[in-house]
């Protein structure tokens, strides 16, 4: 570095124009591109000058290698280094050589900036961080728990939801056979076993369809599904005794429906309790007071218990509804009949 500042002086003392010489030491520094300089013009430059040129450089350059190596080779890398990093500074320099007027200030100063530069400078050194040890989570433990096994009665209702399915496909034997299967697994199903049933009294099989809800009776006798159709077979029979206990064991558990009632009122007309009857008839058409024939045994229970004007009203408002023709015209009969005869009374 003392042979740059050296040369800086001797500029900065000139105050006159670049020589050729000078410019050439430089370039050999590493301090400017001689290439962007524009030869200097002179009439008065010979051959000799050319001589002296050479010898300088030739001079020049043996000096430095001789006395002064490990000094330039310290002092030429970062020279390098700061031309690489600062190129304005660089540009600014080699603009120093006009062809008329050199200013050494200019250059000195650059020069100072540059020794700045390459001034050590001191970083602060940031300890490292050690990596946080972070918990390391574990999934939780995924508990597989054994499915738990079906009941007699899940196992049935699964098998009586599949014999709905094959029925409403009109595969009636496939849910015949499916319903047996829910029986099998529980007995105690009610809907499969009176869905059984019915489909075997619409095909008129009765003796089946009798065993069939017999069984059900002797092991939940309280079931007006399975009471109700049982009672009307042995009915049907003229086993009235038996089909009416068996809907009065059921009625005595729950509340009667007005399917149940009507079906015990024709019950119980049969073995002439004809107001009895009457009773319960008039029980079922308040539940449901458009049902036609309902009120036609009303009036039929009501003419033969002796109450003649409550008979023809029943038998007007059986007239009101729809009715089979038959059946249509004996209501018509009856009302002819009543009516004279509660006019001639």
């Amino acid at each position: 570095m003392s042979l740059i500042n050296q040369m800086l002086r001797d500029l900065d003392k000139r105050r006159g124009p670049v020589e050729v010489s000078h410019v050439a030491a430089l370039q050999g520094m590493g301090l400017i591109n001689i290439n962007r300089f524009k030869q200097y013009d002179s009439r008065s430059f010979t051959a000799w000058g050319m001589v002296a040129l050479l010898t300088v450089i030739a001079g020049y350059r043996a000096s430095i290698w001789w006395n002064s190596r490990s000094e330039s080779a310290a002092a030429i890398a970062p020279q390098i280094a700061t031309e690489a990093s600062e190129p304005e500074q660089n540009a600014q320099l080699d603009t120093l050589a006009p062809q008329d007027n050199f200013n050494p200030e200019a250059l000195a100063t650059i020069t100072d900036k540059a020794e700045f530069k390459e001034q050590p400078v001191h970083i602060a050194v940031v300890p490292r961080a050690e990596p946080v040890q972070t918990a390391r989570q574990t999934p939780p433990e995924t508990v597989i728990r054994p499915a738990k096994p079906l009941t007699p009665e899940q196992k049935a209702e699964r098998l009586f939801a599949r014999a709905q399915q094959a029925l409403s496909s009109h595969q009636q034997q496939r849910g015949e056979n499916l319903l047996r299967d829910a029986l099998d697994e529980y007995s105690r199903h009610v809907a499969a076993r009176s869905l059984l049933a019915a489909l075997l009294l619409s095909r008129q099989q009765e003796d089946k369809a009798e065993r069939l809800l017999s069984a059900g009776l002797l092991t939940d006798s309280h079931q007006l599904a399975l009471a109700r159709p049982y009672a009307q077979l042995l009915a049907a029979r003229g086993e009235l005794v038996p089909a009416l206990e068996a809907l009065d064991r059921a009625i005595a558990q729950d509340r009667a429906d007005a399917e149940t009632l009507a079906l015990r009122a024709a019950i119980l007309y049969k073995m002439e309790r004809h107001t009895e009857s009457a009773a319960a008839y008039r029980k079922a058409v308040q539940d449901q007071p458009r049902r036609a024939l309902w009120w036609t045994g009303l009036a039929v229970a009501l003419e033969q218990d002796g109450q003649s004007r409550q008979a023809l009203e029943a038998f007007q408002r059986a007239a009101e509804l729809t009715l089979d023709k038959p059946v249509e015209d004996y209501v018509k009969r009856r009302i002819d009949v009543l009516s004279n005869k509660d006019f001639n009374y």
